[in-house]
């Protein structure tokens, strides 16, 4: 039996009762589990924590050692998520996890100024690439499919923000909801950004905005245009559920605690996700 050392409020409610699933996806350090049409991840110890995550005991290695496969069976049952493997099961226990609640929080007002001034520094001296040049100019990449994701992010963010002047919420906010499966990889770089952007709305206090409320809308209309890993962060994101890095925003008040914090998520989705917050930061909202 392999102990489940820290998770969520929120994977701890699809684990409350006793069902079944199946094992969705493995990759290196995490094992995707589909339960109740949700995904939950057993990950490595360490890993960063987002709102579906199980994290392990185990390091990388040992948990990439599992004789786990895309497929298996999966049982929940009194804390316990039971594997099925070839000829045995595969127990991770929840009873002694630690649970953390990712409910992100209102962001004093006063220090908005305070907070994207704080945000453009982490991102300038990021040598990440993904959609942080939306704010500041990229060097060191000639990949066109970068420059092309890039452009398209640019011309969608114009357009919206001009939108959003006229007062056309709907029509802004479809321009918005475009970025959706923008990018490759496991969560594409226009998912992270609009994660980001719905994190924003509530850190600003805008999330009960006409075009903030017409932002969820189309985001919820258009999630099965990505994949399934990125659907379920977006859809954390519409319940209010963040990565702890996200959270650690209203609590956490060094840059470099910060940076480091985003900076371990993923190739560049922690910045992409970075640059949604700081585009609503930096949004002009009308009425």
């Amino acid at each position: 039996m392999y102990p489940i050392q820290r998770t969520t409020a929120f994977a701890q409610t699809i684990l409350s009762t006793s069902k079944t699933g199946i094992v969705h996806s493995v990759y290196r350090k995490t094992v995707n589990l589909r339960i109740d049409n949700m995904l939950l991840a057993l990950q490595a110890s360490g890993s960063p924590l987002s709102p579906i995550s199980l994290i392990t005991t185990l390091d990388e290695s040992e948990l990439s050692s599992l004789p786990l496969a895309a497929g298996q069976s999966v049982q929940i049952d009194s804390g316990e998520i039971h594997i099925q493997t070839a000829g045995t099961s595969i127990v991770f226990s929840l009873i002694h996890a630690d649970t953390v609640v990712l409910s992100l929080t209102l962001f004093p007002k006063a220090e908005i100024p305070s907070l994207t001034s704080k945000l453009e520094g982490i991102l300038m001296r990021s040598q990440t690439h993904g959609l942080r040049g939306l704010f500041f100019p990229q060097t060191g990449s000639d990949c066109l499919d970068e420059t092309l994701i890039l452009q398209f992010a640019q011309e969608k963010l114009r357009i919206c923000t001009q939108n959003l002047s006229l007062f056309h919420y709907t029509t802004a906010a479809h321009s918005l909801s475009s970025l959706i499966g923008l990018g490759i990889g496991l969560t594409p770089s226009g998912d992270d950004f609009l994660c980001g952007v719905l994190a924003g709305f509530i850190l600003r206090g805008v999330d009960c905005h006409p075009f903030a409320a017409a932002v969820r809308e189309q985001i919820q209309q258009n999630l099965e245009n990505t994949n399934d890993i990125s659907r379920m962060f977006l859809h954390c994101a519409l319940q209010g559920q963040f990565s702890e890095a996200v959270c650690s925003l209203t609590t956490v008040t060094s840059s470099d605690k910060l940076s480091a914090a985003f900076h371990a998520i993923g190739h560049s989705s922690g910045m992409d996700t970075l640059c949604g917050i700081l585009y609503v930061l930096k949004l002009t909202f009308p009425g």
